[in-house]
């Protein structure tokens, strides 16, 4: 054999393994780049999803104002979910769009006693009913009343304003009340029983928060209202398993669920109980949203009033001599700003019948898939 015949093929074998080498880089490069792309493609379509899911949640949301709206229309008021919203979409005969699901969900915050309103004595008989005993609920009582109540005199030392201001540094408690249940962290004496010694909140914290109502309204609602909060205000244990009983025993004429339509109906089932800021209407709901397709979700929470009846308590206006403004100096309005007129006549306009206190919207991540076995 000459070297003519064997150089050929010893070049035309470099030349496979070149071109077999560069084709593997290449693979390896499209894998990298297939691997970058995909990520991005589902990240781009996880954002279209929460925008149509946005789109959808909204949706919902307004047919069901425009129920609650039927219903407050025809019955004089709003009551309880048994008066017939409690499937408002259904009753609206609302679609969503193919592959869509929505469910709505309420909780009434009229339910609970509101923070603002509440006299010493209630709060005190509430946190008993959540576990303190009399006298430790009657510390924490008297240590929240001086941090909400303009002029309340503290029983002892450890709960007054003289405890805030021997601080470090040195503070006065606010005179009004409760902003956000995070501010309990800041009141002397009730802080060592909403939070344990790591500041992690205890099991009263979060009772605490389902029985009372950081929003200002006239009544709690006896259609909704959880036992506590009814021996809180002075209701016996037989009255609320009475309520409670009529409540969720179907009426026999219609199998639906009955529900009062005021304290007189109330008492008429219990005997002559307390009525102080009872009754028997809704005033502030939140209305909860959760639109689903497929993996994506998005939850979409709002708290409506209507006809003023629930609000934020009004904040004190500051004063450089440090004495509480007087009762003109709280009633009168905050000055208005250059754009107001235009916003308000352009609301009065639209003439919604509904006050949004709160709204918020979370898109919940993709549930977690089961895994194979159990941990060990």
């Amino acid at each position: 054999m000459t070297d003519r015949e064997v150089f050929p093929r010893f070049a035309s074998g470099s030349v496979i393994v070149v071109v077999l080498v560069t084709l593997l880089f290449a693979a390896l490069l499209l894998t990298r780049l297939i691997e970058t792309s995909s990520t991005d493609l589902l990240i781009a379509m996880r954002v279209a999803d929460r925008d149509r899911l946005r789109a959808d949640a909204h949706s919902a949301m307004e047919t069901t104002l425009a129920v609650l709206m039927d219903f407050r229309t025809v019955d004089g008021g709003l009551y309880s979910p048994a008066q017939g919203w409690e499937d408002p979409l259904a009753y609206a005969g609302y679609a969503p769009r193919e592959g869509v699901s929505v469910e709505v969900a309420f909780e009434d915050e009229s339910a609970k006693l509101s923070l603002p309103r509440i006299n010493f004595d209630t709060l005190n008989n509430l946190l008993v009913q959540l576990g303190l005993s009399v006298p430790d609920a009657a510390r924490v009582a008297d240590a929240m009343f001086v941090w909400m109540r303009t002029g309340y005199i503290a029983a002892e030392t450890a709960t007054s304003a003289a405890a805030y201001e021997r601080g470090d540094p040195p503070a006065q408690p606010p005179q009004r009340s409760l902003r956000s249940f995070d501010e309990i962290a800041g009141i002397a004496v009730a802080k060592e029983f909403f939070y344990d010694t790591d500041g992690r909140p205890t099991p009263l914290f979060d009772a605490f928060k389902n029985a009372v109502s950081l929003y200002q309204f006239n009544a709690t609602n006896l259609n909704s209202a959880p036992p506590a909060v009814l021996a809180a205000t002075g209701w016996d244990e037989s009255q609320t398993a009475s309520l409670q009983k009529y409540l969720s025993s179907p009426l026999s004429a219609t199998k639906s669920r009955p529900y009062i339509r005021s304290l007189q109906e109330a008492r008429r089932q219990v005997g002559n109980a307390a009525g102080r800021n009872l009754g028997a209407q809704i005033q502030c709901l939140r209305i909860i949203v959760t639109a689903r397709q497929g993996a994506a979700q998005m939850k979409l929470s709002a708290l409506v009033t209507w006809a003023g009846q629930a609000s934020l308590p009004a904040s004190l206006a500051a004063n450089p001599g440090g004495t509480a403004p007087s009762a003109r100096q709280q009633a009168a309005p905050p000055a208005p700003q250059a754009n107001a007129q235009p916003q308000a006549a352009a609301a009065n306009s639209l003439r919604y019948p509904f006050t949004v206190l709160e709204i918020s919207e979370n898109s919940l991540p993709d549930p977690t898939p089961p895994p194979d076995a159990p941990a060990a």
